[in-house]
């Protein structure tokens, strides 16, 4: 038996009383949380800085890992798609180079205090290495399809990988990718699937400021990523609304990960924020795409629905969770430590329905425990404990 305390302890949503103390077996479960007490003194573990769940990473790319240095920053969202399909098409990657790219992603995830991720995946490229995991993943199989006729075909397409993610044992859900590559249609069937197995639902949404302009029917980027890829969208009608006040019909009552939200108004968050859904923020993705940040203001009062996610090493430097903390910590006052640290941990384990295993203090479970300290208004992780 350990018994563990420090200057602070962060269960997930809130700091516990001053001297709480963690008691852990000796598989690294948390037997229970009890107040200081005297006759244990010599027995304590006394951590500088302060003791949090292990992180939760809620939206990742862990099949892009090894087109780590091979995208050019701030092209764009369409620019940046463009670069990624060649790169997947003519880059010459074995599947054992992807495979071993993958497996190093995970390790550092791991050793950075990461113990579960939200994955996106297009393809089974990932699943060996989740296998192998220490990390717990949802894997989100992703589905495009802009063209509504071509709804039933893709949908068959993507299944079988969700199919097969599960035989082996994996968590996971069908995902669509975005507003401006899946058919409202094809979102709906997807929403329906996921609905009707109560699993959550991941997209990306209003990253870039080209995809509200193509859902006004305003001159965009998105007809040159189209002309790229040889897709005939003639029959495309604007609907001269936001990407998401179209989309958002298609949920029902069910968990939804909206993902970057970098252009994002008030009323597509109040909207949202209605319909469950969670808001997930990428900011080092953000500023290596499109050179811009959301404004963080704007979600103030919608905390408990706020998570964190390092997207993909295609559009990072690193999967590092407390990377991305800085960002929002450095570039805007609109949330504490406290608040960034319950993104990190419970809202993120929350979205992809682990909030029983990880992301906050609970007895009986190894969701895993980092320490960390705060410095210059900065994060600093130094160590898992466990």
């Amino acid at each position: 038996m350990r018994f563990l305390g420090a200057n602070k302890i962060f269960d997930g949503r809130q700091y516990l009383p001053e001297g709480s103390v963690l008691v852990v077996d000796s598989q690294n479960k948390l037997k229970e949380i009890v107040p200081a007490a005297f006759e244990i003194q010599d027995k304590l573990e006394f951590f500088d800085g302060i003791i949090t769940p292990g992180f939760v990473n809620a939206h990742c790319h862990l099949e892009l890992s090894h087109l780590k240095g091979k995208i050019s920053k701030h092209t764009g969202i369409p620019g940046f798609g463009k670069q990624v399909i060649m790169q997947r098409m003519t880059g010459g990657f074995t599947k054992e180079h992807i495979h071993e790219k993958a497996f190093e992603a995970d390790a550092e995830m791991w050793k950075k205090g990461i113990v579960a991720v939200g994955d996106i995946s297009n393809a089974d490229d990932s699943f060996k290495t989740k296998q192998n995991s220490k990390i717990k993943y949802h894997t989100f199989v992703e589905i495009l399809g802009l063209n509504p006729a071509n709804e039933n075909m893709m949908f068959e397409l993507g299944l079988p990988f969700l199919n097969l993610l599960q035989s082996l044992g994996l968590n996971g859900s069908l995902a669509p990718h975005a507003p401006y590559s899946t058919s409202l249609e094809l979102i709906k069937r997807i929403a329906k699937y996921d609905r009707e197995n109560n699993l959550p639902l991941s997209i990306h949404n209003q990253e870039t400021e080209e995809e509200t302009k193509f859902f006004l029917g305003k001159q965009n980027d998105f007809k040159g990523l189209y002309e790229f890829l040889k897709a005939d969208i003639s029959w495309f009608k604007a609907p001269r609304v936001s990407s998401l006040e179209y989309y958002l019909k298609a949920f029902q009552d069910q968990k939804i990960v909206l993902v970057h939200n970098t252009f994002s108004t008030k009323e597509d968050i109040e909207m949202a924020a209605n319909k469950n859904c969670f808001f997930c923020f990428c900011p080092n993705a953000n500023l290596y795409i499109e050179s811009k940040l959301p404004d963080y203001t704007l979600f103030k009062e919608h905390v408990n629905t706020l998570c964190l996610g390092t997207d993909s090493l295609a559009s990072n430097d690193d999967l590092d969770l407390i990377a991305e903390a800085n960002v929002i910590l450095k570039n805007s006052n609109t949330f504490s430590v406290e608040v960034i640290l319950q993104m990190m941990t419970f809202n993120n384990a929350s979205a992809i329905n682990l909030e029983n295993e990880f992301g906050s203090l609970i007895p009986g479970k190894n969701a895993g425990l980092n320490l960390v300290e705060i410095e210059n208004g900065q994060l600093n992780f130094i160590n898992k404990i466990i």
